[in-house]
């Protein structure tokens, strides 16, 4: 039989697989940082179990899309777009790594950065249908962890009453 922790570990391991095969399914592979950096760890202190998954930072711009820049005059959106075209700079770069891990050439890669600054990206959209997370961490996916559980304490709880009772 599984401990409580085995059964939790289990259960985020195939969440790992299947936020997984949401995002390559959806397309929305590039670099492969997203599948590479999705981890979870599961804690057992005895009275508590603490589980939580990691990921890449961009797996929010990935589900939610990204904001358009607070400051956009056209000094500061020029900046933004030499900075997310200038792989050179800390976190910059960014525009000219995802043309090249999918594949794609641009004619103007600076007016894809400058609209970003200034527009944001909407998820859904063309190169994302969304929902990379949410179609795999719904509330059956949590119910079905609560039911699992539920099932081995229920085993557990009967075990030992029958141990402590039965002769």
């Amino acid at each position: 039989m599984m401990t409580a922790p085995q059964i939790v570990t289990a259960y985020m391991e195939q969440t790992r697989q299947d936020l997984i095969k949401s995002y390559q399914e959806k397309g929305l592979k590039a670099s492969g940082k997203y599948e590479k950096g999705l981890t979870y760890h599961v804690e057992d202190s005895g009275t508590k179990i603490r589980a939580y998954m990691e990921s890449e930072g961009h797996a929010w711009f990935m589900e939610k899309g990204r904001g358009r820049n607070k400051k956009r005059t056209e000094k500061e959106l020029i900046g933004f777009a030499l900075w997310a075209l200038d792989e050179d700079k800390p976190g910059g770069g960014f525009i000219k790594k995802w043309l090249r891990d999918k594949g794609l050439v641009a004619d103007n890669p600076f007016g894809i950065a400058y609209r970003i600054g200034a527009q944001g990206i909407n998820v859904p959209n063309p190169f994302n249908v969304g929902n990379v997370i949410r179609d795999v961490v719904t509330n059956e996916w949590f119910d079905g962890l609560v039911s699992q559980l539920a099932d081995h304490f229920i085993l557990v709880t009967v075990t030992e009453v029958e141990r402590l009772f039965r002769k």
